[in-house]
């Protein structure tokens, strides 16, 4: 945990109490968008370097990974229901993100609506 959360973060604890809802094929998906892979590493996953970074303040903004590192990063929303909503979007509509080029001043919101960030 870096960039302005805390082991604390009621974030951090929405997160953890939505993934452990997940069924096993879910929690792989979660795996895969944070890691670019559904596997465990082969010395286990109690091994497996993992960062959740604050991402902005609440927002539209979906979840977002640097998958060869292991970060997510993680907007600061204020209520658990919206953080599972935009986490389970990014779940469902994993593959694909980041093959094109696009403008970073707008990104994927609702629904997959792009809309302009002001």
């Amino acid at each position: 945990i870096q960039g302005g959360y805390t082991q604390d973060c009621l974030a951090i604890k929405w997160l953890w109490e939505i993934v452990d809802t997940y069924d096993l094929a879910t929690k792989k998906s979660f795996l895969f968008f944070v890691s670019g892979t559904d596997r465990a590493p082969i010395s286990g996953l109690a091994n497996a370097k993992f960062t959740i970074e604050r991402f902005c303040a609440d927002s539209e903004i979906l979840p977002t990974a640097r998958t060869c590192s292991c970060v997510l990063l993680l907007p600061e929303y204020s209520s658990k229901a919206k953080l599972e909503k935009k986490l389970n979007l990014v779940l469902q509509y994993k593959e694909g993100f980041g093959q094109y080029d696009i403008d970073l001043s707008y990104f994927w919101v609702e629904e997959l609506e792009l809309v302009e960030v002001i």
